[in-house]
């Protein structure tokens, strides 16, 4: 069964440079994460007034820049902190297709992948309760950005991204990073029969999803575990991956197409090479 919900608490300490941060304690909703992956980090932790999250093992990569947008926060507020970088997007179809880029693209591409071994490109995904992952090769200094919703899960984009990765890049996969956004909870993800049938269908693991408690023919999916196991059996270290536990369905900073529905806007998670 899931957990309950807990009251919010909010609280502040200072970090080894002396800068004060926020801490937001346990969501209000149902998805309070306990997990025993490595890298998980269970609560987020923002800086003052800022509008992004960020995995403090990748803020030590000094190539690279990288976040996860809470909601509200656009390209204006992207561009403004970072302008030294043209921001790239694309027309995201809960696909496998992956964009490799060598500069900014001068049309729309469609795909819900991005990957560059460029410097200042900034790779964007949005997302409203998808997966977003980004991967890098600091070895090689490559990079990528990848949406994936349960559609792009089943058709394994993140699996198939690494073996593109070493194909286009000669990325190792087990020199590769993975950092994993927040995203809707295992315990506010309802799918249908249909969707467990296209999992088992495509040979990956049915135990990522939990039979709903509450909702005859309905399951639980966990959309990061679901992810996390193409990573690790396309080669990726269990060490090398870090991950943002929050749910988007309960945490009210965040946008939530399940729980906001037409209103909900997209977060943006990017990454990108800083030129140098």
């Amino acid at each position: 069964m899931p957990p309950s919900g807990r009251g919010r608490k909010t609280g502040r300490f200072k970090g080894r440079s002396g800068r004060r941060f926020k801490t937001l304690g346990p969501e209000t909703g149902p998805c309070l994460e306990i997990s025993l992956f490595s890298g998980y980090h269970p609560r987020m932790t923002v800086q003052d007034q800022s509008p992004c999250l960020t995995i403090p093992r990748w803020n030590q990569l000094s190539f690279l820049v990288h976040g996860f947008g809470l909601a509200g926060f656009g390209l204006r507020g992207l561009k403004s902190l970072w302008p030294g970088f043209a921001a790239v997007m694309t027309k995201q179809t809960h696909s496998d297709r992956v964009v490799f880029l060598d500069g900014p693209p001068d049309k729309e591409v469609k795909g819900d992948g991005l990957a560059t071994d460029r410097s200042g490109l900034l790779l964007i995904v949005r997302t409203a309760d998808c997966l977003p992952i980004l991967l890098a090769d600091e070895r090689r200094r490559v990079i990528a950005a990848l949406h994936c919703g349960w559609r792009g899960t089943v058709q394994r984009l993140a699996e198939k991204a690494v073996a593109l990765l070493h194909g286009r890049y000669g990325c190792e996969p087990g020199g590769l990073l993975a950092a994993f956004g927040p995203c809707i909870g295992r315990y506010c993800y309802e799918v249908g029969q249909d969707v467990r049938d296209r999992f088992a269908e495509e040979g990956l693991p049915i135990e990522v999803f939990d039979i709903h408690p509450h909702r005859e023919g309905k399951y639980l999916l966990d959309l990061q575990a679901a992810n996390r196991f193409q990573l690790l059996r396309a080669g990726l270290d269990p060490g090398n991956m870090n991950f943002i536990g929050d749910c988007t369905h309960c945490e009210p900073r965040m946008s939530s197409y399940r729980r906001e529905r037409d209103k909900a806007g997209r977060m943006l998670a990017f990454v990108g090479i800083k030129p140098f």
